[in-house]
């Protein structure tokens, strides 16, 4: 049986999931972030994004069970245009979340928001993630050579988006 995916508003009550993700080294890499953030900053930086209106936050489910995050941010009204980030905890990859959640938070952004196009970017050799993105209709715009520093090594980032008339055309 395919499990509902859904995405919520996130919540106060979801900080200490979203902190244990956020010092996660092998989940911050691919944010491009360090995994150093203590309880009391995570709070701060969490209520900053809550009052945000460039950033809509949300909760991934897998039926009733917590699976991840996902984000819009950089939301510009007038240009129609948002970035896409996400991260599932390792306990939930590898099952077909991912790309349900991606249409769940493409979908709001589209038919919410009213956006016009979606980015985001993806570190090169994350092979896995670079090809559910294509699967949702997202398209590799760009390359940044040595982009991010990960694990010792500089990375190359694709910068991908997607249009919303695209995505339709490719919904069944």
């Amino acid at each position: 049986m395919d499990d509902v995916i859904r995405i919520t508003p996130t919540e106060k009550e979801d900080i200490d999931y979203l902190l244990k993700m956020w010092t996660n080294p092998e989940i911050m890499d691919y944010w491009f972030s360090e995994p150093y953030m203590n309880k009391d900053k995570f709070n701060d930086s969490f209520e900053a994004r809550q009052k945000d209106d460039s950033v809509r936050q949300f909760i991934a489910y897998a039926e009733d069970k917590l699976i991840g995050y996902t984000n819009l941010h950089l939301i510009n009204l007038r240009h129609r245009t948002a970035v896409l980030a996400i991260m599932l905890d390792p306990d939930n990859q590898g099952n077909g979340h991912a790309q349900k959640v991606v249409h769940k938070i493409v979908d709001y952004g589209f038919y919410q928001l009213n956006l016009n196009k979606i980015t985001l970017d993806v570190v090169d050799y994350n092979k896995k993630a670079v090809h559910i993105y294509e699967k949702v209709g997202f398209k590799v715009e760009g390359r940044k050579e040595q982009q991010y520093f990960i694990k010792g090594h500089y990375h190359t980032s694709l910068s991908m988006g997607l249009l919303r008339d695209n995505y339709e055309s490719g919904l069944d």
